[in-house]
């Protein structure tokens, strides 16, 4: 979970933590970047629009990782469209906003559907 705010990022966790395995926060994307460089997540959740890094941009920067995470973008309301190849970057969907909690269970729940289990 990547998130400038740290009560976002709190918050955050402790939701994840009860509906995974596992769940950890780190405040920009290049400290995203380092950390799934040692330890890959099937699932990175993330502020589209983080100082220094857009959520586009750690995308991109995430097509190098191996396993490469999919993703699922934060963006408020007044946020302009992403671009429409995101998808075929791996971002599994955007949640507006503020956080609706049952949006990202129900997103949450289609992907560990499709993927047979809980991410790791």
């Amino acid at each position: 979970m990547v998130d400038e705010d740290p009560l976002v990022r709190w918050s955050l966790v402790r939701f994840l933590e009860a509906h995974c395995r596992e769940a950890r926060s780190v405040a920009s994307g290049e400290l995203a970047l380092a950390f799934l460089r040692e330890w890959p997540v099937d699932i990175l959740i993330a502020d589209a629009y983080l100082a220094g890094m857009t959520g586009a941009e750690l995308v991109t920067r995430c097509q190098g990782l191996r396993p490469r995470p999919g993703v699922i973008l934060l963006a408020g309301s007044e946020a302009p469209p992403f671009p429409t190849t995101l998808d075929q970057l791996g971002v599994i969907g955007v949640i507006e906003k503020p956080l609706v909690f049952d949006s990202l269970a129900d997103l949450l729940a289609g992907v560990l559907k499709n993927a047979g289990g809980a991410p790791a």
